[in-house]
């Protein structure tokens, strides 16, 4: 097998156009709610009569996405991290994740369909958290794997399997931990350990799947380039029948791996972290990320191909006023409208970061 590091070296722009036979999916970094985010959120709605902090409603998130739904909708399945847990009130950001259950709901209304669970935050509210994130994606309808109400659930809804557009996918979900909080029984997070990939991919091969995509918490946080314990475990994952890897907790994006079989075709891609895709971090790289797009055809004989990865680079934007809210920018499509539209008060800061991801 070849191997062929692509450096933020993909196409950049439109999901283009494939055979009839394509299922486009993808995939965003971690969607975070920090205590700036829930006061950003509560300060936006305008509901008749009183708000108050402990009901959902209250909080709009409406402005999240509103810049990527044209891209959601060209895309079967789009996937995200979902670093937070959907525990009642009171809501809270760093570092015990409680958020209101409108952003998964507005996540869901943009067009994201797959929730990634398992992370480092799964048990921030402990029962509460756990009960009340697979409660909230239940009632939305929207599939979600790596947290479980109990062993006879996980036996039941792991691995998650989405057929769609003629193709049968097997997604697994990881975490390296779950900083130090024991899980409370009867519910499951999903750990990277060896027992549990072997168990998991014997069985996702076994319902004869077209594709099989693990997204996976792990690595180094705020490190732009993958570590041992990231490329220890992409093999392990690789020796067991993965196909794809989607990598968070980084916070900021770090190298797309393509690898090709010996005719040249794509057989295998990581992307070790896709950094945020929205949150209030200040660290250096912490808001630039990936959208990562991945499509999948079929010929006419049936045979399965993954195509070239294309990578959108994506920015979030943080409020400066009272009054204005989060949102995450497609950074081409701002600096190709940006003469049109005009520039943003850190339209510099951005093009510097846009110049630093989009090295070609």
């Amino acid at each position: 097998m070849i191997k062929a590091l692509i450096l933020f070296t993909f196409f950049f722009g439109t999901i283009s156009a494939q055979p009839a036979d394509t299922l486009r999916m993808l995939f965003l970094g971690d969607i975070m709610q920090h205590k700036e985010q829930l006061e950003a959120a509560f300060n936006q709605t305008s509901l008749p009569g009183k708000k108050s902090p402990a009901e959902p409603l209250s909080y709009d998130y409406s402005s999240y996405f509103s810049n990527l739904k044209s891209y959601f909708e060209k895309a079967h399945i789009v996937g995200a991290n979902m670093e937070t847990t959907f525990a009642p009130p009171p809501f809270a950001g760093y570092p015990a994740f409680r958020s209101p259950s409108s952003l998964a709901a507005e996540c869901v209304k943009s067009g994201i369909n797959l929730m990634f669970a398992a992370n480092n935050h799964s048990a921030d509210a402990g029962s509460a958290g756990l009960r009340g994130s697979i409660e909230t994606y239940e009632q939305l309808g929207v599939p979600y794997t790596g947290i479980y109400r109990s062993e006879a659930d996980e036996e039941l809804l792991n691995p998650l399997i989405i057929e769609k557009h003629g193709f049968k996918i097997a997604f697994l979900n990881y975490t390296y931990g779950t900083n130090g909080i024991k899980t409370p029984l009867p519910f499951i997070i999903k750990r990277l350990t060896s027992d549990q990939v072997e168990r998991d991919l014997a069985l996702a091969k076994s319902k004869s799947v077209d594709l099989i995509c693990a997204a996976v918490h792990w690595g180094d946080e705020y490190m732009t380039e993958p570590g041992e314990y990231q490329q220890k475990w992409e093999r392990e994952l690789y020796s067991n029948g993965v196909d794809i890897i989607i990598g968070s907790h980084p916070h900021v994006p770090q190298d797309v791996a393509v690898y090709r079989d010996s005719a040249g075709k794509v057989s295998k891609i990581t992307a070790y972290s896709l950094g945020n895709a929205i949150s209030n971090m200040t660290a250096k790289n912490t808001r630039i990320g990936v959208m990562l797009e991945i499509a999948v055809t079929r010929d006419s004989a049936g045979k399965r191909e993954i195509c070239e990865p294309q990578k959108h680079l994506i920015w979030t934007v943080r409020p400066t006023l009272k009054g204005e809210n989060y949102s995450i920018l497609h950074i081409k499509d701002y600096l190709t409208n940006s003469p049109t539209i005009g520039k943003l008060r850190e339209h510099d800061l951005i093009v510097n970061y846009y110049k630093q991801f989009n090295k070609e």
